[in-house]
């Protein structure tokens, strides 16, 4: 028996080193820059996941994995996952801040609010509950939301975090170190509100730089056609609609953010004699649109590694193209480019290697959302799933262009490690920013990531053309997809190595 047993740890010890000695070669400029060049073209109309440039981008990129001779993901569909999202439109929506002496403040959707709805039309009345920041961290030991019940009320919460106002400030540096990315902090007082049972979440800027967005820009949003996710809406309020909001409740926003400066303390209160009634009704429709999807067979083919990246970008918005080079024609030419490296090499992989192109991540995560929803993960389970998102741009304050945020969960110690050996072997490292996914969801890894499903999802950086008409091809950095790729191949070919 002890021989049956030394033998199988022989045969796994050496299988392990085959494998590492396996060469999938790292794609060079040329796999992955006419790629880019066509899906960032003014052909694919901005490639729009409702929208003509979406179907054209999909078809492109479907003909690409056959070409890489990539096994078709469905019988039936062939490398499309066909399904339908719902595009809602705001047609009327009211605030009336109501007061115990019946005195109504009622807020126009032009000058004092803007909301984020939900797939469905509303109307409520509730009290109210003032949740400082919005933040409950408490394995940091601080919560905004302790001692308070908001089930089936409404909260209202702060912009930023506490000391954001002051970055040289002890409390700054210590909140900055636990949400780095400020684009995510708004889900996550959303996620922290929903979990709570809050009926809705209001934010303000005590800055007053609150400007309503145009009336096109504040009525459209996505949600997949049968959702099973849960959320509630979001009012943004101006300076001047929450200075009547808190009229005679005994609290000052900006004494508060002061005090938040100098001392970590969370803060939570009922607005008493303050109630707020609202109604949002919603014109909806619905579209076709589907993820593209090929895949490696393993010699397991019940476990997955996925290597993803959402092909959607803004569209033709007024007639004008937004052809979204970096977000994310890169991360798709990328994809594409280790699929043809992968295929090429006739390697057979201990694991299937999925290779993805999600769409309507612009609108929501949907895509992803939906393939994961219609996953069966008790009889396939994913070891792994990579996310490729803008991957060839640098945030201005990167003077070096060698910065690259690679996101895991909390407590992968082992993926942080693939990653930093890889990083290791490049002529020139990247400055690596290896941060933590939980909580946030600024891409499609965060429809993995709530699955329990291990991530790496990359990041080269956010800049001035972000979600513009500059984001063209011609301002890509095809020196920096290439060492990226460097990287997630070297590390996808450590992380099956290491495989039980």
């Amino acid at each position: 028996m002890r021989l049956q047993f030394l033998l199988s740890v022989i045969l796994l010890f050496c299988n392990s080193v085959l494998f590492s000695q396996t060469n999938v070669s790292n794609p060079s400029k040329s796999d992955f820059s006419g790629t880019l060049s066509i899906l960032a073209s003014d052909l694919m109309e901005g490639r729009g996941a409702t929208q003509k440039g979406g179907v054209m981008a999909s078809e492109y990129i479907a003909s690409m994995m056959e070409l890489y001779q990539l096994v078709p993901y469905s019988v039936k569909s062939g490398y499309f996952q066909n399904f339908k999202i719902r595009e809602h439109t705001v047609k009327k929506t009211s605030f009336e801040i109501i007061k115990e002496n019946r005195e109504r403040f009622v807020l126009s959707p032009e000058n004092d609010f803007q909301v984020t709805p939900i797939a469905q039309s509303l109307q409520k009345e509730a009290p109210i509950v003032f949740a400082g920041y919005g933040l409950s961290l408490t394995k940091e030991g601080y919560d905004d939301y302790k001692n308070q019940n908001v089930k089936g009320k409404i909260v209202i919460v702060l912009k930023g975090f506490p000391g954001h106002q002051d970055s040289t400030s002890a409390t700054y540096q210590k909140f900055k170190k636990l949400l780095p990315e400020e684009n995510n902090l708004e889900e996550i007082k959303l996620q922290t509100a929903i979990n709570k049972n809050a009926i809705a979440l209001i934010i303000i800027n005590e800055n007053g730089d609150y400007k309503p967005k145009n009336a096109k820009e504040n009525e459209i949003f996505h949600s997949l056609e049968n959702p099973t996710t849960t959320s509630i809406p979001i009012f943004k309020l101006s300076k001047s609609a929450a200075e009547k909001l808190f009229s005679g409740s005994g609290i000052s926003l900006e004494s508060f953010e002061k005090d938040s400066t100098k001392k970590i303390k969370s803060s939570s209160t009922l607005l008493k004699k303050t109630k707020i009634n609202f109604t949002i009704n919603l014109e909806s429709e619905t579209f076709p649109v589907r993820n593209v999807l090929g895949m490696i067979r393993g010699k397991d083919t019940t476990k997955t590694i996925i290597v993803g990246a959402h092909y959607d970008h803004l569209g033709t918005i007024n007639d004008t193209i937004y052809n979204g080079a970096d977000d994310n024609a890169s991360g798709v030419s990328g994809m594409l480019a280790l699929a043809k490296n992968w295929s090429e090499s006739k390697i057979k992989p201990p694991c299937n290697i999925l290779f993805a192109s999600w769409t309507a991540e612009e609108m929501g995560l949907l895509g992803s959302q939906y393939f994961i929803q219609n996953f069966d993960l008790e009889k396939q389970k994913i070891l792994l799933a990579i996310n490729m998102d803008m991957i060839s741009r640098s945030a201005p304050e990167d003077k070096t262009h060698r910065v690259l945020s690679i996101g895991t969960q909390q407590g992968s110690d082992s993926l942080k490690e693939i990653v930093t050996f890889s990083n290791s072997k490049l002529p020139k490292p990247f400055t690596l920013d290896l941060w933590e996914t939980n909580g946030h969801t600024g891409s499609d890894y965060a429809s993995f990531a709530a699955k329990g499903i291990p991530v790496m999802t990359y990041f080269s950086g956010f800049h001035d053309d972000y979600h513009s008409m500059r984001d063209v091809a011609s301002k890509v950095d095809l020196d920096k997809i290439k060492d990226v790729l460097f990287i997630v191949n070297t590390s996808l070919l450590r992380f099956i190595a290491n495989m039980p």
